[in-house]
């Protein structure tokens, strides 16, 4: 009876020893995990920021990211409708307003301001252009920018409502230069009699309260625009359009005070 028991007490040790090692092995391999498997394998459901990123940087970064692609889509907008941006004249190098205008499908236009003031300026003087004077057939029509965007300098400035349906003033820290973009609509009337799909638009630049005779080119582009004509100017000079070296489209520079233009097009897609 003796021998046996001492059998089955070193049996039992041994199968504590096993267990021992077991267990400490077990332990082993869960320390040696890397906190990157630990992550895949435990996905956080927690909606704060990570732990390196405190919450006033990452809206400072959200702020930031907002600001360039704002930036990124008005630069752009010019790439979009085919033409690169001029390297020279009114609003590149110069004083004046480089205004870039494309039709859009349902006959609105999506439009690219860049804005060189004749001096700094506080204040950005937002209103829509008076497209009444661009004929009779434009007596009832009500211009409107909506989905404005405006960089000032280094400032993303906020359009209340992103909607420019009358005349604003938006402070401004002061700038020399500032950029628009903003989808115009309102300004738009169906050519009848005549083709499907033709139309006639009155544009002119959303920029207001600067010196009347600051220089105004006015871009129309797109392989729809058939022609561009300057109704303020003495009716012998109101067929103005030029037509673009750099693509299809038509242009023509105006003092402020007289720039508005009258686009005939065909609506694409229409």
């Amino acid at each position: 009876m003796s021998t046996r028991s001492g059998v089955w007490r070193i049996v039992g040790l041994t199968v504590v020893v096993l267990l021992v090692v077991a267990a400490v092995v077990v332990v082993s391999l869960l320390n040696s995990a890397t906190p990157e498997q630990a992550a895949t394998e435990v996905p956080s459901t927690s909606p704060s920021t990570s732990p390196s990123t405190s919450p006033s940087t990452a809206q400072s970064s959200a702020l930031s990211g907002a600001e360039l692609s704002a930036r990124s889509t008005v630069g752009a907008l010019p790439s979009l409708i085919g033409l690169p941006l001029p390297q020279t004249g009114p609003g590149v190098t110069e004083p004046g307003i480089l205004l870039i205008a494309a039709p859009a499908a349902d006959g609105s236009f999506d439009v690219f301001e860049q804005v060189r003031p004749s001096g700094p300026v506080s204040v950005v003087t937002l209103r829509p252009a008076p497209v009444d004077q661009a004929g009779g057939q434009f007596g009832s029509a009500s211009a409107a920018a909506t989905e404005v965007q405006l960089s000032a300098g280094d400032q993303s400035v906020v359009v209340p409502g992103a909607t420019v349906d009358a005349a604003v003033e938006l402070p401004v820290a002061a700038v020399d230069q500032f950029e628009l973009r903003y989808r115009l609509g309102g300004v738009t009337v169906r050519s009848t009699p005549s083709a499907a799909g033709r139309a006639l638009a009155a544009i002119g630049p959303l920029t207001g309260g600067v010196d009347e005779d600051l220089p105004v080119l006015i871009v129309v582009s797109g392989d729809s625009v058939l022609g561009l004509n300057c109704p303020l100017l003495p009716f012998s000079e109101q067929a103005c359009g030029n037509r673009l070296p750099t693509g299809a489209g038509f242009e023509h520079e105006l003092p402020w005070r007289l720039a508005l233009a009258s686009v005939q097009f065909n609506v694409p897609g229409a």
